[in-house]
């Protein structure tokens, strides 16, 4: 008997023993609770956190079972099972929309379009239905949704939603089960920036005055030309520009920033240009001739001009050429302002003068031979200039023309090289339409020469113009002294029988031509692919392909396609080059 307690007090020591290792091998289960605030609805859920066995309060270490008897084996322990998630809810999304109500950036209301199945809600923009990056940064939207609430998050306090940062559309139904829907926005962008301005008051576009400003907003938005840093929302003014190309259906604009800013990488300023580019077909024989321009550096000053996509009041308007404006300033046409000295820094323009109201010795003048006509003081402006001033600068270029008939002297006047540069830009390009006719700039600086310069309007030039020779093979700076001629006999006319000054124009062609032409066919060929996708959408909204638009040549307008347009250029400027190389050397140069 006594051996039998024995055997009974020992298996029972080792049974509490067992037990006790036992409770010490349990998987400890911890549960955090997660709560996400959906309108005014609350959900909880529970995620189950496992952490690894504590080691044996006893050994210190693992228990091997395999020193164990089968039948002496701790039982096994499950972890609690986990909480089950909430069902998703019931509701459905049946509409999202941006409307102009609340988004009044906006041309017209924009609808998401939902996919149940992939649980999104996708905005669609192309350039006929198009949000600004201020909109979709900054959104108002109206959601409907059957069998629920809609709320979007993540929101601001007063409700917008920035769509460009992926917000999520919860949808909570009676129960307060939710169903979540991804928002996207599948957002056509081109490689040309895109400038947005928006009218104040709901100023239509056809309103915008050439002579009174109307208040505004612009943004620059560069996704698409990464190159270039965008620009947010600025308050500003916008007027007409232009002369007969304001009387064209798709029009100029002058833009006014309240602040100064730095646009695709140019000086600050406030004063900027949207150039239509209506007649011009390819859309950059400005800046092409402004390119050009920087290879040919006597001449004053170059100014830069970009293609971009252009949006009024959300409304897509085609591609514009955003700019410098012509003016004295920093970085643009930098001389002296404001000094009361005859012997002063002047900018003249030939043919800048208004038709209708201006004065011969008031706003501008002619010299006596009439080489020079309607020569427009830009600075000092009418408004400023003294009458010494008046005196001093319409006596220097009647010094200068009288020596340039004689081919005596005008060294001491002008400042050859510019002059020499102005020629061979306005020739190859074959300009006639700034030869000393109108938008032909010059500047005189204190103590110093006559410089052509600076360069513009070049959207008629390269066998753009109506009024061109269609055979283009004869020069076009000379002029004629037919009472009917476009281009009136000027200087150019006796600069281009001056041995001198021929020998010097053959030398310096010489040294630029292919430059000239590599730049040339170069910025065609970068320009042309970035204009692929914007150019399409310009030419939907201007169908002109079959017709001459503005004063466009008919030979020009046969070119009917963008291609043909790009390699209408890229022959003239071929054919053009070689006429220039023919007929140089049969100028008087010895």
């Amino acid at each position: 008997m006594r051996r039998f307690c024995v055997i009974g007090i020992t298996i029972l020591m080792a049974t509490l023993l067992l037990g006790c290792q036992s409770d010490s091998n349990k998987i400890t289960t911890t549960t955090a609770t997660a709560t996400g605030v959906v309108g005014t609805t609350t959900g909880t859920s529970e995620a189950i956190v496992t952490t690894d066995p504590p080691a044996n309060p006893i050994t210190s270490a693992p228990i091997t079972t395999d020193k164990l008897p089968s039948t002496q084996l701790p039982p096994t322990t499950e972890p609690d099972p986990p909480t089950p998630p909430a069902p998703e809810g019931t509701g459905l999304l049946t509409s999202l929309v941006l409307s102009t109500t609340d988004n009044p950036r906006l041309a017209k209301d924009l609808s998401f379009s939902i996919n149940e199945e992939e649980r999104t809600a996708t905005l669609k923009l192309d350039y006929q239905t198009y949000a600004d990056l201020a909109t979709l940064s900054s959104a108002r939207l109206i959601g409907q949704a059957q069998g629920g609430s809609v709320t979007i998050l993540p929101s601001t306090v007063d409700g917008c939603v920035n769509l460009m940062n992926q917000p999520i559309c919860i949808v909570t139904d009676e129960n307060g089960w939710v169903k979540s829907y991804q928002l996207i926005v599948d957002r056509k962008v081109y490689q040309l920036p895109i400038v947005n301005i928006n009218l104040a008051d709901g100023v239509a576009v056809d309103a915008i005055d050439r002579e009174l400003t109307t208040p505004m907003t612009f943004s620059l938005d560069c996704t698409g030309a990464e190159e270039y840093e965008s620009i947010g929302a600025v308050s500003g003014t916008i007027r007409g520009r232009g002369n007969s190309t304001w009387l064209w259906d798709k029009k100029p604009y002058k833009i006014k920033l309240d602040k100064k800013a730095s646009l695709l990488g140019l000086d600050d300023n406030k004063d900027w240009i949207l150039l239509a580019n209506y007649a011009d077909k390819s859309l950059i024989r400005n800046t092409l001739a402004y390119e050009l321009g920087r290879v040919l550096d006597h001449i004053t000053w170059s100014p830069h001009s970009y293609p971009v996509d252009l949006f009024v009041n959300g409304e897509y308007r085609g591609v514009y050429a955003l700019g410098e404006h012509m003016e004295v300033a920093n970085g643009r046409v930098d001389i002296e302002e404001g000094s009361t000295d005859p012997d002063t820094d002047y900018l003249l323009e030939i043919g800048g003068m208004n038709m209708t109201g201006d004065v011969n010795g008031v706003h501008y003048f002619h010299t006596d031979g009439r080489l020079v006509r309607f020569a427009t003081f830009k600075s000092p402006d009418f408004e400023e200039i003294t009458e010494a001033q008046k005196a001093f600068i319409t006596d220097y270029f009647q010094k200068a023309e009288d020596a340039i008939k004689k081919g005596e002297g005008y060294e001491k006047y002008i400042d050859v090289d510019s002059f020499v540069d102005w020629i061979i830009l306005h020739e190859l390009s074959y300009n006639v339409d700034s030869c000393f006719r109108r938008s032909c700039f010059l500047t005189k600086e204190k103590g110093g020469k006559i410089r052509m310069g600076p360069i513009w309007d070049f959207d008629l030039a390269f066998g753009n113009f109506s009024r061109d020779n269609k055979k283009y093979d004869n020069w076009v700076t000379v002029g004629s002294d037919e009472k009917d001629a476009y281009v009136q006999y000027n200087w150019c006319t006796y600069l281009l029988r001056d041995k001198e000054f021929c020998q010097r124009l053959a030398e310096r062609w010489e040294e630029v031509r292919d430059e000239l032409l590599t730049v040339a066919n170069d910025t065609i060929d970068s320009y042309g692919a970035l204009l692929d996708g914007s150019q399409q959408e310009n030419f939907k909204v201007w169908d002109i392909w079959n017709i001459s638009a503005g004063y466009q040549a008919k030979w020009c307008a046969t070119a009917n396609t963008y291609e043909k347009q790009l390699q209408y250029l890229r022959d003239f400027l071929s054919k053009r080059a070689k006429w220039m190389d023919d007929a140089i050397p049969k100028l008087p140069t010895n």
